[in-house]
């Protein structure tokens, strides 16, 4: 059996096996997907992370809770953080937060009455504890373009020492991003499953929790080549022409910093760019014995 068909083969019996890991978190009830409201008749017991869907907290909870395209509403004791990602944070009059409140590309409503006793990130309103306010388009429209300007920016400069320190890396990955779309693609879709059905269930537990900061620092850099290979293909491409690698790094990262500033679409562009680029590097990795095409 050659090398290749013995890593393809190892690779799907990882996705095979990181496919059973979030079964008992579905099960259990700390995973949640999908549109709808989760309203916890009890103080919550277990973490709950929800994709899409909201989470109100009644008699508040014990354990960290985690909401991604949707809000909380809290009127108990919430003894751990309360985080929402594009969504807003809502604090009754009755509640006490004794952790930590975020809302990142939101806000958080509170009302006089509540007491927090951590830190409070992201804008701050108050709330009378009966009508729920709509978003502020406008506020949040800001706070969005701000967020992906400053984000933009910071990839530049992590992109562009990237392509100083490691530029045989960069053309290897950008070479075969080029020579093989497709396949690049397919293998970071297929690296973000096995990411999120590996680091989620690993970080819910104490004894798994180090190595899914493991996993999660080796994603990351992976994604950060990915995002710099990427950027040399779209200077390239902005040029029409053949520039030096460290020019066409810097005009792609410039014109990504700035697609990064449009709410919503820009983030996720350039998160399926570096994707992209990092599917294209595990491609790069499985196929060794081929060498790609170097950019011209």
């Amino acid at each position: 059996m050659s090398r290749r068909r013995v890593l393809a083969a190892g690779w799907l019996l990882l996705l095979g096996l990181s496919a059973t890991l979030p079964l008992s978190a579905l099960f259990h009830g700390v995973i949640r997907i999908g549109p709808g409201t989760l309203v916890a008749a009890r103080p919550l017991d277990s973490p709950v992370i929800s994709l899409g869907s909201s989470v109100t907290l009644p008699r508040g909870s014990r354990s960290v809770v985690v909401v991604i395209g949707g809000d909380i509403r809290s009127d108990g004791v919430a003894k751990d953080d309360l985080i929402t990602v594009g969504g807003n944070v809502y604090l009754g009059p009755s509640a006490r937060v004794n952790a930590d409140v975020l809302s990142m590309v939101g806000t958080v409503y509170k009302s006089s009455q509540t007491r927090v006793a951590g830190r409070i990130g992201g804008p701050l309103r108050s709330w009378d504890g009966r009508s729920v306010r709509h978003r502020d388009l406008l506020q949040t429209l800001f706070n969005s373009i701000r967020l992906g300007l400053a984000a933009g920016l910071a990839l530049l400069l992590v992109g562009a020492c990237l392509t100083v320190v490691f530029p045989w890396q960069i053309v290897l990955i950008s070479s075969t991003l080029r020579a093989s779309p497709l396949k690049s693609v397919g293998a970071g879709l297929a690296c973000l499953v096995a990411f999120v059905f590996l680091v989620v269930p690993l970080g819910l537990s104490l004894a798994g929790l180090p190595f899914a900061l493991l996993l999660s620092g080796a994603a990351f850099l992976a994604w950060l080549f990915g995002m710099a290979a990427a950027a040399v293909l779209v200077g390239r491409a902005a040029a029409r022409g053949s520039v030096p690698l460290l020019w066409a790094t810097a005009a792609g990262l410039v014109i990504l910093a700035l697609v990064m500033a449009i709410p919503v679409v820009g983030p996720l562009s350039v998160s399926l760019a570096g994707l992209t680029g990092a599917g294209a590097l595990a491609v790069a990795l499985v196929g060794r014995a081929g060498p790609a095409t170097p950019l011209s």
